[in-house]
């Protein structure tokens, strides 16, 4: 006896996407996410920078301006998510209907 096996294929979605609230949070957390892997790359490269200077000071200052550069990076990255999580959160809490409801007026 033969069985037949079935794979359920579900398409890949990018979430929820209902109005224009829920494009803003997908594209905001987009650039969040890529300012994330930014700063994690660039914190990788300057420290890279900062193990092979081998004693140069030149070499060593421009690596440490690099990590620097970085952490500050980081820093504006979780300042902006933050203020993105407060603006949703007063969102929210202000009960703000879906934008795409709203009632035009007429003339």
């Amino acid at each position: 006896m033969i069985k037949a096996l079935a794979v359920d294929v579900t398409p890949i979605t990018l979430g929820k996407i209902e109005n224009l609230k829920d494009v803003f949070a997908l594209a905001i957390n987009v650039v969040l996410g890529i300012g994330v892997s930014l700063t994690i790359i660039y914190l990788i490269l300057g420290g890279i920078q900062y193990i092979t200077s081998k004693g140069d000071q030149k070499a060593a200052q421009e690596a440490r301006t690099s990590l620097t550069n970085a952490v500050i990076g980081f820093i504006v990255v979780l300042g902006a998510f933050t203020i993105k999580t407060i603006v949703i959160s007063m969102i929210d809490a202000q009960g703000v209907e879906d934008l795409d409801d709203t009632v035009t007026p007429t003339f």
